[in-house]
């Protein structure tokens, strides 16, 4: 992610956290409409939505390293 949409999202975190209550739920509202909209339109499809990224996965790999304690 670069550092300007980095700004970006902390200045919207900001706007919902910091503004007008009204602002705030108007904006929210609009949001959620869209995000239902783009819901619904990819599992309708059955396949890629545009504009929907593929979920990210959890890397598998594990710490190998093992801390070994001071033999007294």
């Amino acid at each position: 992610m670069t550092k300007g949409t980095m700004a970006d999202e902390i200045s919207i975190l900001r706007f919902f956290e910091n503004g007008p209550i009204e602002k705030a739920e108007v904006v929210f509202n609009i949001v959620r409409e869209k995000m239902r909209e783009r819901l619904s339109g990819h599992l309708a499809g059955g396949g890629e939505s545009v504009g929907l990224a593929a979920p990210r996965k959890r890397s598998a790999r594990q710490n190998t390293e093992v801390a070994e304690s001071p033999k007294a």
